[in-house]
């Protein structure tokens, strides 16, 4: 009688995340592990670029708008080569997110932030089903706390709020994984650190007086 197949491993701490992939599965706390952007750094300055753009945009230069999704698209195709991953609907949903993060610290002031919103079929528009706060609502909520618990770690008002941060990016990175499996979880979980690092920036950004400024 034939043997039943033999269950697939997770692998092990020192291994690629999965078959091909240039991320390392490491243990331990999430925040002391590799980031993102230690191999990609010009993918994280074209989300930057990308969110300038897509402000550009709402400021009422249309032609921006072409530019912000170059630029997005640049990222997704730099992450994918230099992580040796790559699904093109789950890095669509990142890199949107990423860009959409950054973009808040430049909005965060107006009453109707994200208006003119993109229309379809940009990558940019707010109901393209590929938003990831379409795909998994509650792992947008966790990355967000664990933005808030990474800011409020810096200021040191909570020593659990470190704790708290990583368990945020880990369910966020849970719930994606679950949604879009074509990323390994150890690489969601640098994204979900990636992005939640990013709205902590922002939080504090927003926070920081304008040079100048009165108190």
């Amino acid at each position: 009688m034939p043997f039943p197949p033999r269950p697939l491993l997770s692998p092990e701490p020192g291994e690629p995340a999965t078959p091909g992939s240039r991320i390392t599965v490491e243990a331990g706390d999430i925040l002391m592990r590799r980031g993102l952007t230690e191999d990609a750094r010009s993918a994280q300055v074209a989300v930057i670029e990308a969110a300038k753009a897509l402000e550009d945009f709402r400021l009422g230069h249309g032609a921006a708008l072409e530019r912000a999704e170059t630029l997005a698209a640049r990222a997704i195709a730099t992450f994918q080569e230099r992580t040796g991953e790559h699904d093109e609907a789950a890095w669509q949903a990142a890199v949107v997110y990423m860009v959409e993060l950054w973009a808040t610290r430049y909005s965060a002031g107006r009453p109707a932030a994200f208006d003119p919103a993109p229309p379809p079929p940009s990558l940019l528009t707010p109901v393209h089903p590929l938003r990831l706060e379409t795909v998994s609502r509650d792992a947008h909520d966790h990355v967000l706390g664990a933005g808030r618990s990474l800011e409020r770690a810096a200021r040191g008002l909570d020593t659990m709020d470190t704790a708290r941060a990583q368990h945020g990016m880990h369910e966020a990175a849970r719930l994606l994984h679950d949604q879009l499996d074509g990323l390994s979880m150890p690489l969601w979980v640098l994204i979900s650190r990636f992005c939640a690092e990013i709205h902590a920036e922002t939080l504090r950004v927003l926070k920081t007086p304008a040079p100048g400024a009165t108190t």
